[in-house]
């Protein structure tokens, strides 16, 4: 039966003795370049030699030189050294140079208004840094799925998570069209909404279906509302509103420009509900390579 001789973590220091003895000729020397006592590097050599059965150095008192064995392993043992020093050296230079990908999960409407209208600047200033955006409305398992850091409200974020605050607090409002209202009385209260159009959002993960939620004299307030249109897509249900199709309720901070500009008009105001602030979160400052750190920085001006 043949032994494998796939290898061995505990080999790693054996292989570096025999290629600087092999390098320099000498044990004497390859001693003094590695630190070690010239003794230490020949039972080195030897616990290797016995490792593979298979002589490696030709020794005499006055020179050492490679066997047949030890020449054709030679080879691939620089070959094996060399990678793992480049690997090194590209761990080294991630330490010292913002570069490589950063992946981050967050709620459309965060992407919008908080990162888009930066992303530029980011991007010439570290160009080596990569940004992989994952747009959810569900929170996830950061360290699970493989993400570097997140955002979504605070209430949503485990405690052992460091949090930053993204922007002010925002409200949920309840928004159409003017032409939405062509046709309709514009409602004075929530319980108004019955035999309004009203745009329901379905929840990736659950499935199921929001209520619309308001406050009342301080007091949170749901409702169930009904109408044609379901969809699972923050942006798109404003454009549903955009379009004279729908009422919908959706964060402020999303529909602030068309709110301005006119576009949209709000609705039910005085129970419009105040939300928490947004965080970006991660799990740890502990050694964060740069690429993040310069990210996290960044974005949260």
């Amino acid at each position: 039966m043949k032994m494998s001789l796939k290898l061995n973590p505990t080999l790693l220091p054996a292989l570096v003795a025999f290629e600087c003895v092999a390098r320099h000729a000498s044990f004497s020397r390859a001693a003094e370049e590695l630190g070690v006592s010239a003794s230490a590097l020949s039972q080195s050599v030897r616990s290797l030699e016995r490792r593979l059965n298979v002589r490696l150095l030709a020794r005499t008192t006055r020179r050492v030189g490679l066997t047949e064995e030890g020449a054709a392993m030679l080879d691939g043992v620089r070959e094996g050294l060399a990678q793992l020093g480049g690997a090194l050296d590209t761990v080294e230079h991630s330490r010292s140079q913002p570069a490589g990908m950063v992946r981050i999960t967050l709620p459309r409407m965060a992407f919008a208004r908080f990162f888009l209208p930066r992303l530029a600047e980011f991007s010439a200033r570290y160009p080596e840094v990569g940004v992989e955006f994952a747009l959810d409305d569900h929170l996830v398992d950061l360290v699970a799925e493989g993400f570097d850091v997140g955002v979504r409200m605070g209430e949503q974020i485990a405690a052992d998570m460091v949090a930053l605050p993204l922007g002010r607090v925002t409200r949920l409002v309840t928004v159409a069209a003017p032409a939405y209202f062509a046709q309709r009385p514009v409602p004075d209260s929530p319980d108004a909404l019955a035999g309004h159009e009203c745009s329901r959002y379905r929840y990736a993960t659950s499935g199921r279906l929001s209520r619309w939620l308001f406050q009342r004299d301080g007091q949170p307030l749901e409702v169930d509302v009904s109408g044609r249109y379901i969809i699972n897509d923050l942006a798109a249900e404003i454009d549903l509103a955009r379009s004279g199709q729908a009422l919908v309720q959706t964060v402020e901070s999303m529909v602030a420009e068309d709110l301005r500009s006119g576009r949209l008009v709000p609705v039910l105001d005085a129970y419009a509900l105040p939300l928490g602030s947004l965080y970006l979160y991660f799990p740890s400052r502990v050694n964060m390579p740069p690429r993040l750190r310069v990210f996290i920085d960044h974005f949260k001006a």
